[in-house]
């Protein structure tokens, strides 16, 4: 440890603008994928930090960039491109910011009073009757296509999509369709609520109002119901209007409204359970299950929205500052009664984590998986970590100055995480045995992707000359 030297963690190309853009190409794999592992692993995340002069205040404003690896016969191609947004087209067009905080303030509010902001498409992939959408909370759908990643435009899902479309999308597997919300903000905020059944047309299902503007990324979902906790985060409406930034002082955290838990039954959506508990945050979900009339609700939660300010552009992260360091958050465990307006939450493991994924095991079980963080000898790790139905926690430790992302299960035998090495200065996909937690494979990507938020598996490979 004490070889390693604090300069040897360089995390500057983790935040940095993607360099090279290209189709698939053969990129080397170490150890041993199954030759019958076949599939795509997609991720999202900002591949523009910083254009035309200036650096987005925000790693949430940064343009989006699709990057795909593509597994197939025990070999493995990468493939990665900014998405040419409408928005990201037209700025580098007129040579200047248009459509976001970075733009002057005259142009902030033309586009806050007429045409709307970019949609930076940079948070979450959602494969859906296979079709590859890039989704960020403020925009429609962008859909993108999954062999070339070319930015194929907005969609509004067959007129079903009015305003905005959240980048966390939640499938119930016994409903065969998948659930999402969006806000519409105007003088009433609306949090609509939308089905995308694996066949079928998306449907709008409702609209339920909210108390103020407030900032919403995810939600839980069981077999009849969708939870949303409203955490006290509101839009600064004054500030919106006369369009000053930065982006993260667009909202302010109200504790004394406290967080409002609202139960929407998914065959009655008019039939909606809501009351208020005290103020916390939480930005993901894990899973929801039903139990005897509760409803049993896994997330990573906060005492405040202190993360959204902490996160800035990224520029300040040091693995070695703890001063730098964003605040972690704590798994819970919630269980509700939304007749009796009951809510209790305790936490399911001490530990720093976000970035929660749930998968179902053959037993009937359910594991869920974490990027959890630690500090040894002053040097924060990272680590892939396993909670059981048992409660037993297990982790998979990267050496120092390995970063990784959120875990992706593939199947019930294998977890990938994309994970940047600062003293390489370059990223790889890590391919862990989903019971052992140790290491099966490494794909070596050859160059930096930057920070990608969330990413999906999609199973069977389709051919790019086909």
């Amino acid at each position: 440890m004490s070889s390693l030297s604090p300069a040897s963690f360089d995390s500057r190309p983790f935040f940095s603008n993607l360099g090279r853009q290209h189709g698939f190409e053969d990129v080397p794999v170490t150890g041993r994928i199954s030759q019958g592992l076949e599939g795509t692993l997609y991720r999202s995340g900002p591949g523009i930090i910083e254009q035309l002069g200036r650096r987005y205040d925000h790693l949430f404003e940064g343009d989006g960039a699709m990057t795909a690896v593509r597994i197939s016969g025990g070999r493995a191609q990468l493939a990665t491109r900014v998405l040419q947004t409408q928005g990201l087209v037209e700025e580098q067009a007129a040579g200047r910011h248009l459509g976001s905080f970075a733009a002057s303030w005259p142009d902030r509010l033309r586009r806050i009073h007429g045409g709307g902001m970019k949609n930076t498409a940079n948070t979450s992939p959602l494969h859906w009757q296979g079709r590859l959408f890039a989704l960020m909370e403020g925009g429609k759908p962008t859909e993108v296509d999954p062999d070339t990643l070319a930015c194929l435009g907005e969609r509004d899902l067959g007129g079903v999509v009015p305003g905005a479309f959240s980048a966390h999308p939640c499938r119930v597997a016994s409903r065969r369709c998948t659930y999402n919300f969006g806000l519409r903000y105007g003088k009433q905020t609306l949090l609509d609520l939308f089905a995308l059944p694996d066949d079928g047309p998306a449907r709008l299902l409702g609209s339920v109002p909210l108390a103020a503007p407030v900032m919403l990324h995810d939600f839980g979902a069981t077999d009849n119901h969708l939870i949303f906790f409203i955490s006290p985060v509101e839009l600064v409406t004054w500030r919106m209007l006369l369009g000053l930034r930065p982006f993260q002082d667009m909202f302010r955290w109200t504790p004394s409204s406290g967080t409002e838990v609202i139960v929407v039954p998914i065959d009655n959506p008019a039939a909606v359970q809501r009351f208020r508990v005290d103020p916390f945050m939480q930005f993901h979900f894990a899973g929801a299950v039903e139990d005897r009339g509760e409803l049993v609700v896994d997330y990573v939660r906060y005492p405040d929205s202190a993360l959204l300010w902490a996160l800035g552009s990224g520029a300040g992260l040091s693995l070695t500052d703890a001063s730098s360091r964003a605040p972690g958050g704590r798994l819970h465990r919630a269980r509700i009664d939304p007749v009796r307006h009951r809510f209790t939450s305790e936490p399911l493991w001490d530990g720093d984590c976000e970035f929660p994924r749930v998968i179902d095991t053959p037993g009937g079980g359910r594991r869920t998986w974490l990027q959890s963080e630690v500090v040894v000898d002053g040097v924060l790790r990272f680590q892939i970590s396993r909670l059981d139905p048992d409660g037993q926690m297990h982790h998979h430790r990267l050496a120092p100055g390995a970063i990784a992302s959120e875990p992706v299960p593939v199947g019930d035998d294998l977890v990938m995480t994309l994970v940047f090495d600062c003293a390489r200065g370059k990223s790889r996909v890590l391919v862990l045995g989903a019971e052992s937690l140790k290491p099966v494979a490494e794909i070596d990507l050859q160059q930096a992707i930057p920070i990608t938020f969330h990413g999906v598996w999609v199973d069977g490979v389709r051919d790019p000359g086909a």
